[in-house]
């Protein structure tokens, strides 16, 4: 049945919306539910040796994940205590929320609010050995559209690209959502593939990154392809 709107306190007619949960208690909230999902999950992981190896040496590396596979990873890679850019927005402030709460340690900024100033601190922390993970197609798209932000990562700090890849074989996903983000159902299988690692030379000029850009795209929108096949079969 519909109703009318309640009047705001100017009197305007419009519904006063109701208030958002304080950042701590999201993010208690959200890792719970994410960790009870996890929980519940039949976990495969494929090719993991290379961040084991690197982390035992002190050695970074830079996960670069779709944003719709955010919430899928979340709970497994929280672990190794990344660093990760997060936009200065409101979306930004409830994934920094839960993805702390995680394990992730956010830096907030993004392309298009306080980039620079993340992206120098993002390379200091790969420079000191800190390993990172960069959703490479955020914060608003398109989809699956790789931004210059994660090869300049690693060629200003040496830190080579570590591909990660999610499926699961039922899934919940958001239609609407311009990321068509994805959380695994309980119960799912769910596997985690990592492509081989790939340093990005220094001396490499703009036209070489925008090559070696186009072709990372192109490579990780077919394996993460194939792994939602796998994920099902």
């Amino acid at each position: 049945m519909d109703t009318e709107a309640q009047a705001g306190p100017e009197g305007d007619g419009r519904g006063a919306e109701a208030p958002e949960a304080p950042p701590d208690r999201l993010g208690r909230l959200g890792s719970a539910l994410l960790r009870g999902l996890y929980a519940s999950w039949r976990v495969r992981v494929e090719g993991a040796a290379v961040l084991d190896e690197r982390a035992a040496a002190g050695e970074p590396w830079l996960l670069a994940v779709w944003h719709g596979k955010l919430l899928t990873c979340l709970p497994h890679f929280g672990r190794y205590g990344p660093f990760t850019m997060i936009s200065r927005s409101r979306d930004g402030d409830r994934i920094s929320a839960v993805a702390g709460a995680l394990g992730v340690v956010p830096v907030r900024g993004s392309t298009s609010r306080g980039g620079s100033r993340a992206l120098l601190q993002a390379v200091r922390l790969l420079r000191s050995g800190h390993p990172g993970a960069h959703i490479v197609d955020g914060p608003r798209g398109p989809a699956q559209h790789i931004k210059p932000g994660l090869l300049l990562m690693a060629q200003r700090s040496g830190a080579p690209i570590v591909p990660l890849y999610a499926g699961s074989s039922r899934r919940w996903v958001a239609e609407r959502s311009w990321d068509r983000m994805e959380v695994p159902l309980p119960f799912s299988r769910v596997l985690y593939r990592l492509g081989p690692p790939r340093g990005i030379s220094r001396d490499a000029d703009a036209p070489l990154l925008e090559q070696l850009r186009a072709q990372l795209e192109q490579e990780m929108r077919e394996a993460q392809d194939q792994v939602d096949r796998d994920a099902r079969s």
